[in-house]
């Protein structure tokens, strides 16, 4: 290692049209340059999955108590530079080192818990110092392919949940529209959970990325395949600023005075059942009042959006629990329309011709 690079023995492969390189690097300094952290990755990228704390302490014990015979796979990195490979010889041109700018940043796309576990060890365990890991290390200059490469090498994660999948998907334009709705709208932002399908009761997020992905393609009225032009996207974002605004229980969410646990328990408004039916019902009104839509929200200011609301009953609640049916959806919908003032289609006076029995 010089003052300018980190300097690693090598082997340079190919897969498709990228070179690769499988790099040896010493235990001590891989938790320091190969970085997993969703804050310092860029903001377009798919948010990355939390640590599992027992999954890391597992492994760091296992490692701990066998330190003569144990086994670490290979972390898989991207690194956002060109990298410089120096061939050891011509007879053997693929064998050789490669040479890393020290500010080059290197992003863990495959196993972020060894890593973690590594980092652990190292303040606690003699004797790893002189210990190496294998790398594969791919370049990515302008971190485009990056998203991507970790989406491939961790399909079971993405595709264990709904959530999961629309934080990691790269191919559905809708998906990708709902994670900007998520970091730019007021009500969403840092509020979102992009892993699990269900909110705990403790939980300082308001509502999972599935829920929203749900709820704007509702307000869209679109597949989640179909292509999504700039305006429909500003026309959501601009539609759950306004809410954010306008409903006082979101608004003192947004303002820092009440947490999203302290609801959750007293108003409808921070359940997905609901957040779905303002999707639908927003989906009518824009389209009832495509050009003055947002002055005709003001009546969801003064709804009474608490739980202890008798109307709430046989629509998003179920014998004062919070229901996901579809009719459940559907009639929390139908109420919602109403305030506004809004009419009824067919199908939706049948649904309620069915809460009346």
């Amino acid at each position: 290692m010089n003052n300018s690079y980190y300097t690693f023995p090598a082997l340079r492969g190919r897969q498709g049209e990228h070179d690769y390189y499988l790099i040896l690097c010493p235990l001590y300094l891989a938790p320091r340059i190969f970085l997993f952290d969703g804050v310092q990755a860029p903001p377009n990228w798919p948010p990355r999955p939390s640590l599992d704390p027992s999954k890391v302490e597992k492994l760091a014990q296992f490692i701990q108590s066998h330190p003569a015979d144990y086994v670490l796979a290979p972390l898989v990195a991207t690194v956002a530079t060109e990298v410089d490979f120096a061939p050891a010889n011509d007879a053997f041109p693929e064998i050789g080192t490669v040479k890393i700018p020290l500010r080059a940043k290197l992003f863990v796309q495959d196993g972020q818990h060894r890593r973690a576990a590594i980092e652990q060890l190292l303040t606690s365990t003699l004797g790893l110092d002189e210990n190496t890991i294998a790398i594969m290390l791919i370049p990515d200059p302008e971190l485009k392919r990056s998203p991507a490469v970790f989406t491939a090498l961790n399909q079971g994660y993405v595709q264990s949940n709904a959530s999961r999948r629309i934080a990691q998907d790269l191919a559905k334009p809708l998906a990708a529209v709902v994670r900007r709705i998520a970091e730019e709208a007021p009500i969403f932002r840092g509020r979102v959970d992009y892993e699990h399908t269900t909110i705990s009761n403790r939980s300082v997020a308001l509502f999972t990325i599935n829920a929203v992905f749900q709820a704007t393609q509702a307000l869209l009225n679109v597949g989640d395949q179909e292509a999504i032009s700039e305006a429909q996207t500003e026309l959501a974002l601009k539609f759950w600023t306004l809410l954010g605004r306008l409903i006082p229980e979101w608004r003192s969410v947004i303002n820092g005075d009440v947490s999203p646990a302290l609801l959750r328990p007293h108003y409808v408004h921070v359940h997905s059942v609901t957040l779905l039916a303002i999707g639908r019902a927003g989906a009518a009104l824009i389209a009832a009042f495509p050009d003055d839509w947002q002055t005709k929200l003001a009546p969801w200011a003064t709804l009474d959006w608490s739980r202890k609301n008798p109307a709430w009953e046989g629509r998003a609640m179920l014998q004062g629990r919070m229901s996901k049916q579809h009719l459940s959806i559907q009639l929390t919908a139908n109420y919602l329309k109403q305030a506004l003032g809004l009419s009824l289609i067919e199908k939706e006076k049948e649904g309620e011709k069915l809460l009346s029995r």
